[in-house]
């Protein structure tokens, strides 16, 4: 995918016109924000109901910017469970593996566009 142009209302600079990635979903809708708070985000993956899980690149961040695409994660499970249900769990975990190996390897794969 390839890089395009994009023109953001930011608190600090006035509009400025970036390059975005061509797997960013877009910045529609985002109220304006510091310039090197502008990050890139993909469209964001599920699994087993407890993870979501994007592609995230903020360029413009002040002392550690990010020249290329992070995996962005969040995991969202607190619970008990009984003995029996834990081989579901270790199921749903097989399936949060599957969707983070992916979403590294198209991370990976777009260091090599850069």
């Amino acid at each position: 995918m390839s890089a395009r142009t994009v023109t953001l209302e930011t608190v600090d600079r006035g509009t400025v016109t970036i390059l975005e990635p061509g797997w960013c979903r877009g910045h529609e809708g985002e109220p304006p924000q510091r310039y090197t708070d502008v990050t890139h985000r993909s469209v964001t993956a599920r699994a087993a109901g407890m993870l979501t899980v994007h592609l995230s690149q903020a360029p413009y961040l002040v002392g550690s910017p990010e020249p290329y695409p992070v995996v962005s994660v969040q995991l969202d499970y607190n619970g008990d469970l009984r003995a029996d249900d834990v081989p579901q769990l270790f199921e749903a975990f097989r399936s949060v593996e599957r969707v983070v190996a992916f979403v590294a390897a198209e991370a990976i794969r777009l260091r090599g566009e850069s």
